[in-house]
């Protein structure tokens, strides 16, 4: 968030609940924060300044790198707006016409300006039409009911005024939406939606909190493609708008998307882009899809031969579909997997987790261990593992009864993942009273400040444990052992080390914290 001093200047005399806002109708994120002012009812508070990030844009260019493109910023803009609806068009108009037309109804009625804007957009990044056609937008001015300004009305001064102040603030870096407000602070781009909201209401980015569950992912599925048939992307994301289709530019961008925003739950292979690739080894081996539901790959070609269809089955592939496609057989194909996929899911979810504590089960944490182990070893980062016992549980469960225990072990499973702040920490119930945290790439050091913070919220939670002869309430005892991983070793001997310390917590008084020493 910078600061834009001239254009705050002239906001200042309307108010500092007022906003200017530059953006282009073919910007997913300048439809969403267009949303955004709708539903706060904002409306009517904004300065629109329609401007051209792509003035040379056409509904003709329906290009790779376009399809790409869009496919990327609308995955983007779900993530960060997850509750705005969203479509991927097949292409990105250009948007004078729209922008002239709304600015000349504007210089009439500015709320029905208002209601033609948000029509505009509505019309290309939900219903994906060509809001460049003439047809398209004098249809929407007879749905609103807006008589169409005349030819003397159409005037592009301001157009051209805003567009150069735009192109000449190098704060905006020619980057859209700008949102300014009353008081000159800018906001450059789209923000998570809470920080955004924050903004609109405070001025402020700080959302106190409001980013809680931002984390939540859509009930979307992904598909992520490989292939440069450019009718072929088309189909597959005009019939798969349910979910969400990522184009991949090459193998290795591929890969990078499954890694870095997590597996997708379909993937789409042109044969001929695979490099001579025979098998979908390569899939598991870069992304380490093992540790997951199985990711069907589908591979898609030219060729229409039983050869190249029986090759693609023998390489692996969980589906093979020769081009030209039938856009209702495709659909139905793709969903067949997708649904496959997720039923998968709910099964191994059921597998799992821990009826009792609905945290991670032994059978997971042994298959987690496995395979941070394997990571470890390659990436040469350490692994780090946390016992943890509830200190003097069977006198508990003796005195208030196996249902209180029960609810006990439920309470300590809650606060427990409470302190897991990363992604890819797990916390399982390991038997009994006794649970286990994994700690990729946590050092010692990382590892102890997990574990007092663990023991500390145990502690500070107060349950009551009055027959224990270590404290009046529930406390536990935590083992620390952190290890390089290395192939010839077993991921079995980080356990012991940890059940080492962890006995020694308990021999040495409970309600402790020891880490393993290997010179002890």
């Amino acid at each position: 968030m910078g600061n834009a001093s001239q254009t705050g200047e002239q906001l200042d005399e309307n108010g500092a609940g007022n906003f200017i806002v530059y953006a282009d109708f073919n910007c997913p994120f300048c439809y969403a924060l267009n949303e955004s002012l709708h539903a706060m009812n904002l409306d009517h508070r904004v300065e629109f300044r329609a401007v051209q990030q792509a003035p040379t844009g056409s509904s003709s260019d329906t290009g790779f790198e376009v399809l790409s493109e869009l496919t990327s910023e609308v995955a983007e803009l779900r993530r960060r707006a997850p509750s705005i609806p969203v479509n991927v068009p097949l292409f990105r108009p250009n948007t004078a016409a729209a922008a002239a037309l709304v600015n000349a109804v504007n210089d009439k009625d500015p709320v029905k300006a208002g209601l033609l804007r948000r029509q505009v957009y509505r019309a290309l990044w939900v219903d994906g039409r060509d809001i460049s056609s003439t047809d398209v937008l004098n249809g929407l001015l007879q749905e609103l009911e807006i008589e169409p300004p005349g030819s003397d009305e159409m005037h592009d001064g301001e157009l051209v005024s805003w567009q150069n102040e735009w192109d000449g603030n190098p704060e905006f870096e020619r980057s859209i939406p700008i949102l300014i407000n009353g008081c000159g602070e800018t906001v450059i781009g789209f923000p998570l939606q809470p920080e955004l909201d924050s903004f609109l209401q405070t001025g402020s980015m700080v959302s106190d909190g409001s980013l809680t569950g931002l984390g939540e992912l859509q009930d979307r599925q992904r598909i992520l493609v490989l292939d440069k048939d450019v009718p072929s992307l088309q189909m597959i994301i005009g019939q798969m708008q349910d979910a969400q289709v990522e184009i991949a530019e090459d193998f290795s961008s591929l890969v990078a998307s499954a890694v870095n925003r997590g597996m997708p739950d379909l993937v789409i292979v042109d044969t001929a882009l695979l490099g001579g690739i025979d098998s979908t080894d390569w899939w598991r081996n870069s992304t380490d899809s093992d540790i997951e539901t199985a990711v069907p790959v589908i591979f898609v070609s030219d060729d229409k031969t039983t050869e190249a269809e029986v090759a693609a089955f023998e390489a692996g592939a969980a589906d093979f579909i020769a081009r030209p496609f039938h856009p209702r057989v495709l659909r139905a194909r793709l969903n067949m997997h997708l649904q496959a996929r997720r039923s998968q899911q709910q099964l191994n979810n059921i597998a799992r987790v821990d009826a009792l504590t609905s945290v991670c089960n032994r059978r997971e944490f042994d298959l987690r261990l496995l395979s941070e182990w394997g990571r470890g070893a390659r990436a040469r980062h350490s692994l780090a593992l946390l016992m943890i016992d509830v200190d003097k549980f069977k006198e508990y469960n003796d005195h208030l009864g196996h249902l209180r225990g029960d609810e006990c072990l439920v309470e300590v499973a809650r606060i427990l993942s409470d302190c897991m702040q990363r992604s890819g920490d797990l916390i399982a119930r390991y038997g009994g009273e006794e649970f286990v945290v994994l700690l990729p790439e946590a050092d010692m050091e990382g590892a102890m400040k997990v574990a007092e913070d663990c023991h500390g919220a145990i502690q500070d939670a107060k349950i009551p444990h009055v027959t224990s002869s270590v404290a009046p309430y529930v406390t536990v005892s935590i083992g620390v052992a952190t290890m390089q991983p290395i192939y010839e070793q077993s991921c079995t001997l980080l356990v012991e080390q940890a059940d080492i310390a962890l006995y020694q917590a308990k021999q040495g008084g409970r309600n402790r914290i020891c880490k393993f020493n290997n010179g002890a």
